[in-house]
């Protein structure tokens, strides 16, 4: 396991939980294909950099993270070729498990790696397809792990062919300095995503470099561009964070405003996805606890009285709204809105 290349800046490996907002925003950020590049140039190793046609880089549909396997991470997958023609696969992991896994993550890998292979056998190709894995760790932590045959401690010259070898490139988030970052020649776009993963836990830093992990400038990308990876990166302070949203909408104000309207756009579309998950855990609370209960709670019969506030609110937010349509949103009759809104 290769952790000991350091091309500009320290390298080793990143936590999330599954669909965590850590973990979103690493997918959409790194659909970029400039991100993408520009990760490969700051931590591959220079030799095998040059090795790689990344005018034939592109974004794979195929995942290979197995049901067993996403407590532990997620990937984006993209093909390439190196300069001879050679295929090879890019396999860019998020590792998220709150707690440090120690030497649990080889196994892992080991798994990961299996199953590729397993597609390569699947898809009948001649050979399996070179992969080159690289593991984002977040951790608070430094991860601290060497290559995997110093895991089984001295073993003679003579034997060590029988130890497994890989070499997989890790990114310590927090082990990066910020003069590093901020001083990353050629990752002009991979520097903002770096700083706000590195510091989203501390929100004094976000005060006070608002504006820097925010604006994404570059003259080689046009202003949608910009804008969108700001709207992503806005996203993830506004849920991962500990910034309140009013100071959050405060300090919005401050930016130019393309991006302030930006911002407050993406605001409206947090708050609407999170009132329809709020409903939609209302009406399977609601439905949970009729199955359970069999008897009425408040004033509907059988479906639970998590459905029943779920229900009153709504029709408190949504005056407009009739009774056959909020009785089709949440799945119930129209009885038992009209029940519900005549105790309002």
């Amino acid at each position: 396991m290769n952790v000991g290349h350091t091309p500009s800046l320290i390298m080793k490996k990143v936590p999330f939980s599954f669909r965590s907002p850590h973990d979103r925003y690493l997918k959409r950020v790194l659909r970029y294909l400039r991100i993408v590049r520009e990760t490969l140039k700051a931590f591959l190793p220079a030799e095998q950099f040059t090795l790689l046609n990344l005018d034939t880089l592109r974004l794979s549909s195929d995942s290979f993270v197995g049901a067993d396997q996403r407590e532990v991470f997620s990937d984006l997958v993209y093909t390439c070729e190196t300069v001879n023609g050679e295929a090879v696969r890019i396999c860019l992991l998020f590792e998220h498990k709150s707690s440090l896994p120690g030497r649990h993550i080889y196994v892992q890998m080991i798994n990961y790696l299996r199953g590729i292979q397993e597609e390569d056998i699947r898809q009948g190709r001649e050979y399996f397809t070179l992969t080159i894995p690289i593991l984002i760790y977040h951790g608070e932590s430094p991860l601290g792990l060497g290559p995997l045959r110093e895991q089984y401690g001295p073993v003679s010259p003579l034997l060590a062919g029988y130890i497994p070898h890989f070499d997989i490139v890790c990114i310590d988030v927090q082990a990066l300095s910020d003069e590093a970052i901020e001083h990353m020649c050629e990752g002009l776009l991979l520097r903002y995503v770096l700083l706000v993963l590195k510091h989203i836990r501390d929100a004094e830093y976000l005060r006070v470099h608002f504006r820097q992990v925010l604006i994404f400038v570059s003259e080689n990308e046009s202003l949608e561009v910009s804008l969108d990876l700001f709207e992503a990166t806005f996203i993830y302070i506004q849920q991962a964070s500990t910034l309140q949203k009013e100071e959050i909408m405060d300090l919005i104000q401050t930016l130019p405003p393309a991006y302030e309207q930006r911002a407050k756009s993406a605001y409206e579309e947090i708050l609407e996805e999170g009132f329809e998950k709020g409903l939609e855990k209302g009406r399977k609370e609601g439905r949970e606890e009729g199955r359970k209960e069999g008897r009425e709670e408040g004033l509907i019969e059988g479906i639970g009285i998590g459905l029943e506030r779920a229900l009153r609110a709504f029709m408190k937010k949504n005056l407009d709204w009739s009774d056959a349509a909020i009785a089709d949103a949440f799945e119930v009759s129209v009885e038992i809105v009209q029940r519900v809104r005549r105790s309002l």
